[in-house]
């Protein structure tokens, strides 16, 4: 028991000894590698500080931290607890989130940070049934704008013939190449230990009926003489809970060894022929003592990526269009994209400052870049699966070059706060009606105004009737505070507001768009939300109904 030096609080972990300890790997434990170091303990953990056994809530378990008391005794008890479950075989239970076994990555220094990634879900499972014990070719593709990772963006049959591919956007070319194997079941050394060298990946192979020689021999005349890098992802079903039937495909992903030319001098007693070098390369890089190579391999399907929150479905599967990128618009981009919309249009000439840095998603790296250029590069770095359509230009031309521009979206949004933009967009008509939106904020980022409706054109009278007794308060509110300047130089006061309340209003457009999508609404729908304060504090982002009074203070 190995115990933080700042006990009561720190850390408290249980391993087994190196000498008459657990050598097996169990459910919910690290990979209990043997004692290299001469430590006195082995590498598995348990894991005690999550539910096991059947107990379904965390809350269960209760680590008493800072009581000196309650908390070495909780420790060693819930350690007793996990011993005679392991013991009884009853770690796992009906229905516990389904665990898989610890693994230990490679060390190359060229793949620490790297990620090898797919897209594997419930929805393609099909495409995996009866392929089991099966392997092929899997092509590997670069994302653009995220380089620590690449991914799986085709498996295919030995023939070419394809199996899946990647549901996100189009990925571009890696240097990497990859092939896939899937089993019928885990990949484990009873009771839960992922193998850690050919041999052990042999034993597992010969219990499950599969040979790991024969696809070897298959692999072998890929790998001689080539100088790039190669992975082998094995998979086999798994299923989201114990007990229950495999729903998707899990992969781990293996560095492969390179591996000489067929030519030169085979092993002694040898040929130099098909047979020679076989012996060669399956005793010497795979021989059953050389370790294997796991690299990170994660699933980065939407659903796994968007599990803690998302949009509705309904939202998510929108094409959108957005005129505007500036503090607001930035943020209301990042904001849909992280909760799962998958196709956005960004629209907007202007360059990024570095005064726009302190409400913006840019930095100071970005000063000088298109801030659609910025925005599009965050939002690919977001999401695998996002497409994103740049135009590095405002909206301007015909109501026919309108209307064609923006044909393709099933959403409109603007967040210019530009008089211009909203007569341009009422001048288009469009045969197959779409949602329009427009969010704008207040002096001081106090407001948000959200205005909306379904239909073929933007209505932009009713639009300037509802805000304009509201944009005559601001003028009011603002006439009555100071300047804000940026510094010396050609008079321009600044629009006051502070990123928390850019990301305030953001947040509310993004709850606005999911109702107009939602209730597509023929009628106009205008609303205004207000910061409210108290004698307390902060009260929140509220809906105001009522226009109030201002009193402008003489200068």
């Amino acid at each position: 028991m190995l115990i933080d030096e700042i006990y009561p609080s720190g850390s408290i972990a249980f391993y087994p000894a190196a000498e008459g300890g657990l050598t097996s790997t169990f459910p919910h434990q690290e990979r209990n590698a043997a004692d290299r170091q001469r430590r006195g303990w082995r590498d598995g953990k348990l894991c005690l500080d999550a539910p096991f056994g059947g107990e379904r809530r965390p809350t269960v378990v209760r680590d008493p931290i800072g009581d000196a008391d309650a908390r070495l005794r909780w420790h060693v008890e819930r350690a007793l607890h996990w011993l005679q479950r392991a013991a009884d075989g009853q770690l796992l239970a009906t229905g516990d989130p389904f665990e898989l076994p610890a693994l230990r990555h490679t060390t190359a220094r060229a793949w620490l940070r790297q990620r090898v990634v797919h897209d594997d879900t419930s929805a393609c499972f099909h495409a995996w049934r009866g392929r089991e014990g099966t392997f092929g070719i899997a092509r590997m593709g670069a994302f653009t704008d995220i380089g620590n990772a690449i991914g799986v963006a085709r498996f295919e049959r030995q023939q070419g013939a394809a199996v899946r591919e990647w549901s996100g956007r189009e990925l571009g070319k890696s240097d990497v190449r990859g092939f896939w194997w899937l089993w019928p079941k885990p990949i484990v050394l009873p009771p839960w230990q992922a193998p850690s060298t050919w041999g052990e990946l042999r034993r597992i192979a010969k219990a499950m009926g599969l040979d790991v020689d024969a696809m070897l021999r298959w692999l072998f005349p890929s790998l001689r003489g080539s100088k790039t890098s190669h992975v082998l992802l094995l998979g086999y079903p798994v299923p989201l809970r114990v007990g229950a039937s495999p729903c998707e495909v899990h992969w781990d992903a293996l560095l492969l060894p390179h591996l000489a030319e067929a030519a030169g001098k085979p092993p002694s007693g040898f040929r130099p022929n098909a047979r020679g070098w076989w012996h060669r390369d399956r005793y010497g890089a795979f021989a059953d003592n050389v370790p294997l190579e796991y690299l990170f391999t994660e699933n980065w399907s939407s659903e796994r990526l968007q599990a803690r929150g998302r949009l509705p479905k309904a939202v998510r599967d929108l094409r959108v269009a957005l005129v505007g990128v500036g503090a607001l618009g930035s943020s209301l981009a990042e904001q849909l994209v992280r909760a799962g919309l998958n196709d956005i249009a960004l629209v907007d000439d202007d360059l990024v400052e570095a005064g726009n840095v302190c409400r913006h998603v840019a930095t100071l790296v970005d000063v000088g870049k298109s801030k659609v250029q910025v925005v599009a590069q965050q939002l690919r770095q977001i999401s695998p699966a996002v497409r994103v359509a740049e135009t590095n230009k405002d909206l301007r031309g015909s109501a026919q070059t309108i209307v064609d521009q923006l044909e393709p979206y099933d959403v409109i949004i603007d967040c210019t706060a530009s008089d211009e933009v909203v007569a341009l967009l009422s001048t288009a008509w469009w045969s197959i009606p779409r949602v329009f939106a427009s969010f704008s904020m207040g002096y001081g980022g106090k407001r948000l105004f959200s205005f909306g409706v379904s239909g073929h054109a933007f209505p932009q009278q009713d639009f300037t009737a509802r805000l304009r007794p509201w944009l005559e308060h601001e003028a009011a509110t603002w006439a009555g505070g100071e300047e804000v300047l940026e510094g010396a130089g050609c008079w321009s006061p600044l629009f006051p507001a502070r990123h928390d309340d850019v990301v305030m209003a953001a947040a509310t457009c993004v709850k606005e768009v999911e109702t107009l999508v939602a209730q597509k609404p023929h009628t106009p729908r205008f609303r205004v939300f207000s910061q409210s304060d108290s004698a307390e504090g902060f009260q929140g982002f509220l809906l105001q109904t009522i226009l109030p009074t201002v009193e402008v203070m003489a200068s």
